[in-house]
């Protein structure tokens, strides 16, 4: 029994004297800065932006067509029709807006994945998320992401 124990005391100091060469900590990174400074985040919100602005326009153009309508029923038919045609504007701008954010977000993991794992870092959390200690990547992060397209 003393050697089961002898044996088990041993085994626990090393694996935990293991786990302390596997993981350094945690890492965090401010999202939002990190999409401030990456030249394919930015494209893909000005993309964004400006399909938000070809909506904009699309509603104040049919404004004057609408105004220019003199029959009520023309009027009411003219009013259901832009109201379909913009339900399935919106619903394809939301489409494109998650599919953006999805890919950008993708991007933006893979690279901060394989910064945990040169580190050896536990995880990356957000930075709002941190209250103190932790390991900033947003600047590593963000130099390594101006590389990618």
């Amino acid at each position: 029994m003393k050697r089961f124990i002898a044996v088990l005391m041993i085994t626990l100091s090393i694996m935990i004297s293991n786990s302390a060469v596997f993981a350094s900590g945690l890492g965090y990174v401010d999202y939002e800065k990190v999409i401030e400074n990456c030249s394919f985040a930015l494209n893909a919100k000005k993309k964004l932006d400006s399909k938000a602005i070809e909506i904009k326009q699309y509603m104040f153009d049919k404004e004057k067509e609408y105004e220019a309508i003199q029959s009520p029923v023309q009027k009411q038919n003219f009013q259901d029709k832009v109201t379909a045609e913009m339900k399935s504007k919106q619903a394809e701008y939301m489409r494109m807006q998650a599919k953006t954010e999805q890919e950008v977000f993708t991007k933006i993991r893979e690279v901060a994945t394989k910064i945990m794992v040169e580190q050896k870092l536990d995880a990356i959390i957000s930075d709002k998320a941190v209250f103190c200690g932790g390991v900033d990547i947003t600047n590593t992060l963000i130099d390594r992401l101006k590389g990618v397209k």
